[in-house]
């Protein structure tokens, strides 16, 4: 998924109702060094070694990251509903955020039934997901899911579920935007989710960076630009 489809699922869930001083917020993230690759965990018949002919691509960290916009103001906007694709092997996107009292709707565009499940809340999903149908759930809390299926151990993604309405996710070159944000003040905050990590013990979490976010009243044509350097990724223990 592109920016601009990214984009219209966050304009969907951070439109306001009657809000006349409301602009957009838009930005790019420099994103840190892709982390190295962990010790093998299962060796198989060959050793492992590098592509003599050719450097092996680093990894696109980018469809990892999701962002927040967190505030102490509060919105009486209702939360639109969240549409969360599989496709093939995996979700449509890795990581996604979804505002507290959204429905979240995964839907299986795949021929495969699957039984997918939440490690932190095994009643969130429950029973199997058919080949073309849909599971849904009401996220009422913020939390962190880590959706999988236990039959396909590389099925994995992760639904953060956030208090406010304003998120976006990342194109490739790190850029993000956000409709309908209210003039006030806002604090930035970058979730990643670190598949590779948490195979070696690790933790995927909201990373220990925030900026401040100005958002001025100039109407909806106005647009705040943010643009900030992230911090290098820790390593998960055991790995290099």
């Amino acid at each position: 998924m592109r920016l601009g489809s990214s984009v219209g699922i966050v304009g969907a869930i951070a439109a306001f109702a009657g809000v006349s001083q409301a602009g957009t917020v838009a930005g790019k993230l420099e994103l840190p060094a892709a982390p190295e690759r962990g010790p093998v965990i299962a060796k198989g018949f060959l050793d492992r070694m590098e592509n003599p002919l050719a450097d092996i691509k680093k990894v696109n960290l980018a469809p990892y990251f999701v962002v927040a916009l967190d505030s102490e103001a509060t919105s009486d906007a209702a939360p639109a509903e969240v549409t969360w694709d599989l496709v093939g092997e995996s979700f449509a996107r890795p990581v996604i955020a979804v505002p507290v009292g959204a429905q979240v709707v995964i839907k299986n565009t795949t021929k495969i039934s699957r039984t997918l499940s939440a490690s932190e809340d095994p009643k969130l999903i429950m029973g199997p997901l058919t080949p073309t149908g849909t599971k849904s759930f009401r996220a009422t809390q913020p939390a962190i899911y880590t959706i999988r299926d236990a039959d396909a151990p590389h099925l994995r993604g992760k639904i953060v579920v956030v208090a406010t309405t304003h998120v976006a996710n990342l194109d490739d070159s790190g850029r993000f935007e956000m409709a309908d944000v209210p003039e006030g003040s806002y604090k930035l905050r970058v979730f990643y989710y670190d598949p590779g990590g948490e195979a070696h013990g690790g933790k995927s979490d909201w990373l220990p960076f925030t900026t401040d976010v100005i958002v001025a009243a100039k109407g909806k044509s106005a647009r705040t630009e943010v643009n900030a350097k992230l911090p290098a990724l820790v390593s998960a223990p055991g790995k290099k």
